[in-house]
């Protein structure tokens, strides 16, 4: 049985639910008659989980203090009726090495083979680990555990997964797109995935629109707001009717077409009719570069340097930076980078092939085939 320990809420956003999605989705197609089910540590997310499909078990725990929750996630795996063993992946960045030993010396009763993923180096004594980012190969080194209680038969973790052909898209990406980059640049998407905790949102806004390159060119742009955005409110209320005569004025009589998007059900097909695409790290670069739509990247933390980073060194993609150190000189690198590529079709053709050529969409399904594998090996 497949179990999904993770969390998403207005403070870590949805990036862990979402990808984990992914692998519960493809694990299902393998498996029809055990699908997944997802342990979480309160309700925040679970509205989202059960509209796809699976069920979900609410600990009512802090999903900042994890090991809290170990006596009762024993209770739960005791509890729950299937003879064969449990396959439990986590992810979370409060899971460390003792939750991780913890959970395995649960399986001296009964088989548990732990499985996480991982983005910033560091080693769990877990069966399996993942790092699907685009720098994941250069961290090969760092993944070798020697704790207490390391497998007999070598460090933990016990085999890794490394890099980009792992990156759990959603289903809508996993199919080719055809995708045209257009002579004019007229639809530009800003995105800052599940939340926006410093309202960058308004700051890149902000910065274009007083920018002739914007103003009085017919440039749309469209604002996704995200589930636990906590400015959805004061977003609205300051875009939301932007073109009408009022907003004119407030706007110093410059004319902007901005649309807000919320509970976005289709974000490929949105995506598919943007032409520049302003987003954060995280999931949503690799869902933009499956589709080749050329994009402008930031960053909020350090857990999302690495792969702003990455993706700078390996195309030709502007990485403008920590919002969270500078917003005002982030906001001025996206206004600097949107104008090249306004004014230049070339250098989006480049961006785009580049994209295309980064990920193939399969990586939900390798992972679970992963997982498949590890429950086998305790039948």
């Amino acid at each position: 049985m497949l179990y999904i320990r993770a969390d998403g809420n207005t403070e870590i956003g949805m990036g862990h639910v979402m990808r984990c999605l992914s692998v519960a989705e493809a694990a299902a197609d393998l498996d029809s008659r055990h699908p997944p089910v997802f342990i979480t540590a309160d309700t925040g997310c679970r509205s989202l989980i059960e509209d796809r499909g699976f069920r979900v078990i609410v600990l009512d725990t802090d999903f900042r203090d994890m090991m809290s929750e170990l006596s009762i996630i024993g209770e739960l795996f005791q509890r729950e009726e299937d003879t064969a063993g449990t396959v439990l992946l986590v992810d979370s960045y409060q899971a460390g090495s003792e939750y991780y030993l913890a959970l395995k010396k649960m399986g001296r009763a009964r088989p548990v083979r732990v499985v996480c993923f991982e983005d910033m180096g560091e080693a769990y004594p877990v069966d399996l680990l993942i790092n699907y980012n685009i720098y994941a190969p250069e961290l090969a080194g760092n993944y070798g555990w020697s704790g207490p209680d390391s497998d007999p038969a070598g460090k933990y973790p016990r085999k890794v997964l490394l890099g980009i052909a792992y990156m759990p898209l959603r289903k809508a990406f996993q199919r080719p797109a055809e995708y045209v980059v257009k002579d004019k640049v007229t639809d530009v998407i800003i995105t800052t995935g599940g939340s926006d905790p410093y309202f960058a949102t308004a700051a890149f806004v902000e910065a274009l629109r007083d920018n002739d390159m914007i103003v009085g060119q017919g440039i749309r742009l469209h604002l996704i707001s995200g589930p636990f955005n906590q400015f959805a409110d004061e977003l609205k209320r300051r875009y939301q009717d932007c073109g009408n005569q009022e907003c004119r004025e407030e706007c110093r009589g410059q004319k902007v077409s901005v649309t807000i998007h919320e509970n976005v059900k289709d974000m490929r097909s949105l995506l598919l009719k943007s032409d520049v695409v302003i987003t954060a790290t995280g999931s949503t670069i690799y869902e933009v570069s499956s589709l080749g739509v050329p994009m402008i990247a930031f960053y909020f933390a350090e857990n999302q340097r690495q792969g702003a980073e990455a993706l700078e060194s390996r195309t030709d993609i502007v990485n403008a930076g920590c919002f969270a150190e500078d917003g005002a000189a982030v906001a001025g690198r996206i206004r600097t980078a949107l104008r090249k590529c306004i004014a230049d079709k070339s250098y989006r053709e480049l961006l785009s092939r580049q994209e295309k050529g980064l990920v193939d969409g399969k990586g939900a399904h390798r992972i679970a085939g992963q997982l498949m594998g590890l429950a086998q090996e305790m039948e």
